[in-house]
């Protein structure tokens, strides 16, 4: 079983791949957390992978929640596969804390943190894209083999990054205050429905943010008039729309 939590889909996208790789499931954690249940099979598994997206250089802590409550037994290859901008920084190391892991891989893929960040341009997020599919390629392989490797690409200053940077994102960069919508809104209510934390209500037809916010930014890429802003940092920056990327590999019918 390969258990995800995704937020603008790139680790969706990322396990799925994965499980067609080796004829396994891939199940959303996200759909977990809706349903307040923990998949069946867990306690009898002999792999499990977890794939999840990097939030300043480390996981979310929604999954670290969500894993502090799977019981697996002792004979589990437990393997996780991250997805991020570029680097992990000691991220994996941390989540091994406190879900031992037998092998890491980090994924790179395009950039969706545009508070601080731009988006990578068309060019380097078809790139990333396609050099994700060889590396999953890979990972499969390695996975059924069950081999022990830690191939994630920490990065400048990882300690500082994970150990020190994090905890002031979570208490002082994270929250709800600066979001808000432009003229334009349709009440479609993608807003809310695109959340993995389910966080957004529609009040009166436009979106209001809760305070379980993890700073996905799922609400304002999806948005399909891309009227959702966060403070004045996102008004001349574009969306990210893994989808779009992904029409040049099908082929037509």
């Amino acid at each position: 079983m390969i258990l995800y939590f995704t937020a603008t889909g790139n680790s969706r996208w990322i396990a799925e791949l994965l499980a067609e790789a080796m004829h396994d499931t891939a199940v959303s954690i996200v759909d977990c957390l809706k349903q307040g249940s923990i998949p069946a099979g867990l306690s009898t598994a002999d792999r499990l992978g977890i794939v999840f997206p990097v939030h300043s250089w480390y996981a979310p802590r929604v999954l670290i929640d969500f894993l502090s409550q799977l019981r697996l037994p002792d004979c589990c290859y437990r393997y996780a596969v991250c997805t991020c901008g570029d680097d992990m920084g000691k991220g994996m190391n941390r989540l091994a804390e406190h879900f031992p892991l037998d092998a890491a891989w980090s994924v790179a893929m395009p950039n969706t943190y545009v508070p601080m960040f731009n988006l990578d341009d068309g060019a380097l997020c078809r790139k990333k894209i396609e050099n994700a599919r060889h590396a999953v390629a890979s990972i499969a392989e390695d996975v059924i083999a069950r081999k022990r490797v830690w191939n994630v690409h920490e990065g400048s200053a990882a300690w500082l990054k994970t150990y020190v940077v994090n905890p002031l994102f979570v208490r002082f960069v994270i929250g709800t205050r600066s979001f808000h919508v432009d003229e334009g809104c349709i009440s479609c209510g993608i807003c809310g429905k695109s959340c993995p934390v389910g966080n957004i209500r529609l009040v009166d037809g436009h979106p209001v943010w809760g305070k379980q916010c993890i700073h996905c930014m799922a609400c304002l890429h999806f948005c399909p008039r891309k009227v959702i802003q966060y403070g004045k940092a996102t008004q001349k920056k574009g969306r990210y729309r893994l989808e779009d990327y992904l029409c040049r590999f099908t082929t037509p019918t």
